[in-house]
């Protein structure tokens, strides 16, 4: 059986696919009257979880396909336009975000290669920082005026919390 975008490996498809599952909810959910629970900053940025592991994986992943190097940043940047609508911000910020996430994914994963989950808790956790910073550096310019980056941070740290539960969905569990 020939690999997947979602499964460089055929055992990894459900986890994938639940994953992406998780992912959609996450994006969603927030532009629904939920209550707060739905809401930022306790809502999960689900898309970096996926960057992070797509990035740390993106190697496998050029391998196999006939334009590498593009479907990851592509999703992401879908997945952003996706979070732009619903959010009713402007176009691209998420987008922006996303992309982000990817490339400091690439150097994090590469740079926190360890045979335990505390190194690449870690390359996540300075990921979430390194996007704090994107995030002050754009959003005044997309938004077009001061912005208070504190839900955006609390989001990201509620991310971050989470990713040691949820890695299995969007990495690898041998990828070290």
């Amino acid at each position: 059986m020939k690999a997947s975008f979602f499964s460089p490996d055929t055992r990894r498809g459900g986890l994938r696919l639940a994953g992406l599952a998780l992912l959609a909810i996450c994006v969603v959910a927030p532009a629904f009257p939920l209550g707060p629970l739905a809401a930022p900053p306790l809502t999960p940025l689900a898309p970096l979880w996926a960057a992070y592991g797509w990035a740390s994986e993106a190697d496998e992943i050029e391998k196999i396909h006939r334009f590498p190097g593009v479907q990851a940043p592509l999703a992401l940047a879908v997945i952003g336009l996706i979070q732009d609508q619903l959010a009713g911000g402007p176009l691209g910020l998420f987008v922006i975000i996303n992309l982000a996430a990817f490339l400091i994914g690439r150097f994090a994963t590469s740079a926190m290669r360890s045979p335990n989950i505390l190194s690449l808790w870690a390359g996540f956790v300075a990921m979430c920082a390194g996007l704090c910073g994107v995030a002050a550096l754009i959003a005044p310019f997309a938004i077009g005026g001061p912005v208070g980056l504190w839900p955006f941070a609390q989001s990201c740290a509620v991310t971050a919390l989470l990713y040691p539960l949820v890695r299995p969905l969007y990495m690898d569990v041998s990828t070290v």
